[in-house]
């Protein structure tokens, strides 16, 4: 079950980075003027906390990923499976909320229902035993 669970969090982990990079350049809800360490939502919110979470969430998805893959010997680096897929669990869950503000957003959707229920899968084989975490 590695193989399955680590390409499933290298593949988000890429998408999640993709879609916020293109994103954060491209969206014309977000204004940058300032910088994007001081760049807001239309509604007045800075986004550089929510993007640093989000990036954190991505950067522990491929981390964590790649050593399940590469099949890394044992080590600290093995809690970023959790980790990570506990951080997309909440990601996925909260974004629903963002998704469904606005029709427009929609095609958001299913990439982050997959977001939400993909690491709630892994993390009920991990509980059950089913993939075991190369910790020492």
């Amino acid at each position: 079950m590695t193989t399955p669970v680590g390409l499933f969090m290298l593949v988000m982990g890429i998408g999640m980075a993709g879609m916020w990079s293109v994103d954060i350049l491209r969206s014309p809800e977000i204004d940058r003027t300032r910088g994007l360490l001081r760049a807001r939502d239309r509604n007045g919110s800075v986004m550089a906390p929510h993007w640093l979470a989000e990036y954190a969430t991505a950067a522990t998805m491929l981390v964590g990923g790649l050593g399940l893959l590469l099949g890394w010997s044992a080590g600290p680096w093995a809690w970023l499976v959790p980790i990570g897929l506990g951080a997309l669990a909440y990601t996925g869950l909260n974004s629903q909320a963002w998704v469904l503000a606005e029709r427009s957003r929609y095609a958001y959707g299913i990439p982050i229902a997959i977001g939400l229920v993909g690491p709630l899968v892994a993390i009920g084989l991990i509980i059950a035993g089913i993939l075991a975490l190369p910790v020492g």
